[in-house]
């Protein structure tokens, strides 16, 4: 059997193995840049937020009820307009129902204490509360933004490092065949001169009886070492052929 034919069975091993340690290491790293992205993301929509609240929570301070405050739906208008990925901007009053919004108002709700961000296959739904001066939920910024942009993004990286361990496990794995092709043909070589070298030597007709006696003896041991040399070899071929 070829040098490169009995490797195959050390290589393909090596190969899937490589791909699963590339691989796992790619989506280790997509992991954490997706959580990363997240993070980003959230704090975000959360300054977006904050902006409207800190304005909207001013003129409540002013003893204005929120159905009645001047300007709040040019002002949603306004920061749906800055981000096309806005999907929909809704201000809810204290029942919890729409008061003014952009694009498709929030569905009523119980009127939330803190800040909450979730996520869906389509959107990004940010709330926070609008909070008067004497303490009370008078209302609640409700932001949907479109999951798009994370998704494309996300699948970008995918691509880029699927690519990347995919062309390292080749490289890799291509490495691992020359040096192994190199190795086999070493020890192929190195066998058949230890086969050439065993068994060839001859007493001449004028030796001596015990000069071709002992000659007589050191063939034996070499037919011997031979016949386990040509042994190991098809001992280590069919053990390639098997792997």
């Amino acid at each position: 059997m070829s040098a490169p034919r009995s490797g195959l069975g050390l290589v393909l091993p090596f190969a899937v193995m490589a791909a699963l340690v590339f691989g796992l290491t790619a989506w280790l790293y997509l992991y954490r840049l997706e959580h990363t992205l997240t993070q980003v993301e959230d704090s975000r929509l959360r300054f977006t937020l904050q902006d409207l609240r800190a304005d909207f929570e001013k003129s409540l301070d002013r003893g204005l009820a929120l159905r009645e405050l001047p300007g709040a739906q040019a002002a949603i208008e306004a920061e749906a307009r800055q981000d096309g990925d806005v999907l929909s901007l809704t201000v809810l009053d204290a029942s919890g129902r729409a008061a003014w919004h952009t694009g498709r108002a929030a569905p009523a709700m119980h009127l939330p204490r803190a800040e909450s961000i979730q996520r869906d296959a389509a959107a990004i739904t940010a709330v926070t509360p609008l909070v008067a001066m004497d303490g009370t939920v008078a209302g609640a910024l409700v932001l949907r933004y479109s999951g798009q942009p994370h998704t494309r993004t996300v699948l970008a990286l995918t691509l880029r490092l699927a690519a990347a361990a995919l062309a390292a496990t080749t490289i890799t794995s291509a490495i691992f065949a020359v040096a192994l092709r190199r190795l086999l043909r070493r020890r192929d070589h190195l066998l058949g001169q230890a086969g050439q070298a065993l068994g060839t030597h001859r007493a001449g007709p004028d030796t001596p009886p015990e000069v071709a006696e002992l000659v007589d003896k050191v063939n034996q041991t070499a037919t011997t070492a031979l016949v386990e040399v040509t042994a190991a070899r098809h001992a280590l071929s069919e053990q390639e052929r098997a792997g």
